[in-house]
């Protein structure tokens, strides 16, 4: 009896030694994290994409919101924008010494992005981690490709692809056998009249137009034009617009912008024949 005794407290001690241990096991560090930038992107009002051998690419930041401004002028795509101003939270384990930078293809690099003031040089990918190396602020990081492949884009994937802005709201349309326009009451009427097409019908119509997105944005290319019409908006403005193409896709041309929108061909006909 007076054994077993002995046994569990000796057994009770051990655990406890166990329990003491573990308790002050030093706990393991966590790795050190090297931001690449201090900026907040609220604060960004430039952006510009430098490849050797192409033209450079520019966007700025107005009250408006984004514009593309180099090689061409037009509305940017937020998205693709974002996608540029993501660098700005990324943090890399590891930092060189922004010394020998050819053997990193830093040197000269394979594009530079910058934002306001602040330059990464991308250079070569890291055949270990698959990760790329990003020189700034006097020191060289290893990031994810996806930052490098954001900012490889042509310059029409950063020109906006919707046609009309959220401000932009349509209330008539005259094409060439048709005109449809909205009165004061928000009722649509249509010249020549057409019996067959419901109010619902063509408000549903004129949301496709409001929220239809172009496969690409480019700048006009000076095709001749098929056929011209006009898009007249809730504040007055008209906007001018031209059919380039209809097959394969729908081409048109926003005169104002001279900018041409490309469109799936099944969409073009929707956009052009209402309630069909």
């Amino acid at each position: 009896m007076k054994s077993r005794i002995l046994l569990n407290l000796a057994l009770a001690a051990l655990i406890a030694v166990l329990i003491l241990l573990v308790w002050l096991k030093p706990k393991p560090m966590a790795p050190t994290e090297f931001k690449l930038s201090t900026l907040a992107s609220a604060s960004i009002n430039r952006i510009a994409i430098e490849r050797p051998g192409q033209p450079a690419i520019v966007l700025q930041k107005n009250f408006a919101g984004w514009r593309l401004s180099a090689p061409f002028q037009a509305r940017a795509e937020g998205t693709a924008v974002g996608h540029l101003l993501e660098i700005l939270a990324a943090a890399s384990l590891q930092r060189f010494p922004a010394t020998d930078l050819g053997r990193f293809q830093l040197d000269p690099p394979l594009l530079r992005l910058t934002l306001n003031d602040q330059e990464f040089s991308f250079g070569t990918q890291n055949t270990l981690t698959g990760e790329v190396y990003v020189a700034t602020h006097g020191g060289v990081h290893l990031v994810a490709p996806s930052y490098l492949a954001h900012a490889m884009k042509m310059p029409a994937d950063f020109a906006a692809r919707a046609l009309l802005t959220e401000e932009e709201k349509p209330a008539g349309f005259e094409f060439a056998d048709l005109k449809l326009s909205q009165n004061s009451d928000g009722k649509w009427l249509t010249s020549p009249a057409r019996p067959n097409l419901s109010q619902d019908d063509i408000n549903r119509w004129v949301d496709e137009w409001r929220h239809t997105s172009s496969l690409v944005t480019q700048p006009y290319d000076g095709t001749p034009p098929q056929e011209s019409f006009t898009l007249r908006l809730s504040d007055g403005k008209l906007i001018p617009c031209k059919i380039l193409r209809r097959e394969p896709e729908l081409v048109l041309l926003r005169e104002d912008e001279k900018l041409q929108y490309h469109f799936p061909a099944e969409i073009g006909k929707r956009l052009l024949r209402p309630g069909e």
